[in-house]
């Protein structure tokens, strides 16, 4: 229950350094807040603790393919 609790937290902070960056004057930064790899980090920090190591490598894996829409939106973001 307390790993949840600091699972929500962490998320929080992450949404509030969004919208407090999205209105200072480095505005642009706020788009880097969510590359940074905290949720990646609690979810390769689960799968390992739960699982064998073939499905830490999967999962780094997907997340590396899930990179290919995320640049597509980016690009759509930047050019529509």
């Amino acid at each position: 229950m307390v790993a949840l609790f600091l699972k929500c937290l962490i998320g929080a902070a992450a949404v509030m350094l969004i919208a407090i960056l999205s209105k200072s004057k480095n505005y642009f930064i706020a788009g880097l807040v969510p590359l940074f790899p905290s949720f990646a980090l609690i979810a390769h920090y689960i799968v390992a603790t739960e699982r064998n190591m073939e499905a830490l490598r999967m999962t780094a894996l997907f997340g590396l393919y899930s990179l290919m829409p995320y640049a597509a939106y980016l690009i759509a973001v930047y050019y529509f």
